[in-house]
């Protein structure tokens, strides 16, 4: 009877023993256990996620991060062009010019009462010179009458001009008139003195010039001397001069009268005259001219060939 209770104590102090085991041991899973070696020929399931789409974007294709905003369209109109400068209807300031491709198509605007030619009409009396004098060939002038020609065109010089006049044979106005004649200038009349004071239209001094560039006047190398010499020294540089006109020549007195050029300007054949406009500035010759107002309307007449040009 001891045994038997000896043994029932033992089989229920192993029963207490398993129960204790128990409690700390894990449920058994029904796949293999993580981390545990795959048995041989067999593929362990992966655990990582599955991956997953990315959401779709909410912004434009062409929006990204850092990408500068396209600037936004000005709806204003452009702007019109500004006007070109015009002369209709002026009285006191003329301009004239001429397309040297089309030396006919003469341009007018504007007028004063009496355009006297002043020292412009020293550019005649060379031609005189090289019509009867030369025989049309400039290389026939002596060095002392290039000099006289050079001073008179260059300077403006009164006296070198008295003196090629008075070489001319017979009748200088007479051949000084036949020069015009002979461009197609049928109202202009050059006296045999003071040829300074005989009216010369723009119009007609446009035509004097464009067939100065044909070389028209008096010969081809006779035309090409006298634009040479169409360049004035640094003081008289005004007007025409500050516009880029390749051969000009002023024509001045005194404030009370009028102020005047000639010559080339980009392509035209072009003449400019202002009737007392504006203060006049004594020249090296002791004559006043009116300055600041060839200035102004040379920069107006070179704005005037420009837009001629684009419209044409």
């Amino acid at each position: 009877m001891q045994r038997t209770g000896r043994d029932s104590a033992c089989a229920a102090l192993a029963v207490a023993a398993l129960v204790l085991a128990g409690c700390g041991t894990a449920p058994v899973a029904d796949g293999p256990v993580a981390g545990a070696p795959a048995s041989p020929g067999t593929t362990a399931p992966s655990t990582a996620p599955a991956p997953t789409s990315p959401p779709p974007s909410t912004s434009s294709p062409t929006a990204r991060a850092g990408s500068p905003s396209p600037a936004p369209r000005s709806s204003r109109p452009p702007s019109p062009a500004p006007e070109a400068p015009d002369w209709v209807g002026d009285r006191r300031n003329a301009v004239a010019f001429a397309p040297l491709d089309d030396p006919g198509d003469v341009t007018v605007e504007g007028g004063v009462d009496r355009p006297e030619a002043w020292s412009t009409s020293k550019v005649l009396v060379v031609a005189a010179v090289l019509d009867t004098v030369a025989g049309g060939d400039p290389d026939r002038l002596s060095r002392e009458q290039r000099r006289l020609v050079d001073r008179a065109l260059s300077r403006s010089d009164g006296d070198a001009v008295a003196r090629l006049r008075a070489a001319i044979p017979g009748s200088p106005g007479r051949a000084m008139t036949a020069v015009l004649r002979s461009v197609g200038d049928r109202t202009t009349t050059a006296p045999d003195r003071y040829e300074g004071l005989m009216v010369w239209t723009v119009r007609e001094q446009v035509r004097f010039m464009a067939a100065l560039a044909g070389g028209e006047v008096v010969s081809p190398s006779a035309s090409a001397y006298l634009l040479g010499r169409m360049r004035p020294v640094e003081e008289h540089a005004w007007g025409l001069g500050t516009v880029g006109a390749t051969a000009y020549k002023g024509g001045w007195l005194r404030a009370d009268r009028v102020t005047r050029q000639m010559g080339i300007l980009d392509g035209y054949a072009v003449a400019v005259v202002t009737d007392g406009v504006g203060p006049a500035v004594v020249q090296t010759d002791g004559d006043a001219a009116h300055v600041r107002q060839l200035d102004r309307l040379a920069g107006q007449l070179a704005e005037r060939l420009a837009a001629e040009r684009r419209s044409g």
